[in-house]
């Protein structure tokens, strides 16, 4: 494992983009998305990590939380998770919510918490990720933020 590593705002959307498509994240909605902030996990040159937030408000729709599988298990996303619950906080945002199909037991332990899909604030049912990119099975989570 590196000791490289760093986290920066704003992955170029290209390098965003084959990170995910690479996990097989949804991407198609990357260049359409309004006001979002993207984190990236940087070692060097090379994008290897991101955390994706879409910002509604006092609410906003975590997605694409993403660590390359050769550096999976070092903590890596638990780093990029919460450096972006920190921006979300400092932005005002007091709920962040987030859907998954796989990852349930890792958001679990990072607090987040199922809840009905139908209880999704407004804004957040109106976008893509919601909409159209995730399945009508993925899990719908809520974090309040203090």
């Amino acid at each position: 494992m590196s000791t490289s590593l760093a986290i920066r705002p704003n992955p170029p959307r290209a390098a965003l983009t084959a990170l995910l498509q690479s996990a097989g994240l949804p991407f198609d909605d990357l260049e359409s998305l309004g006001k979002a902030s993207f984190l990236g996990l940087w070692e060097g040159a090379d994008l290897v990590g991101a955390v994706g937030l879409e910002h509604f408000g006092d609410s906003g729709l975590l997605r694409s939380l993403v660590v390359a599988e050769s550096l999976r298990q070092h903590q890596h996303g638990s780093r990029l998770l919460q450096a972006m619950e920190r921006h979300a906080r400092n932005s005002g945002i007091t709920a962040l919510y987030l859907l998954t199909t796989d990852a349930r037991g890792y958001f679990s332990k990072a607090g987040y918490r199922a809840v009905a899909r139908a209880n999704a604030p407004t804004a957040i049912r109106s976008t893509q990720q919601f909409a159209r990119l995730c399945p009508n099975d993925a899990e719908f989570m809520h974090k309040p933020l203090d």
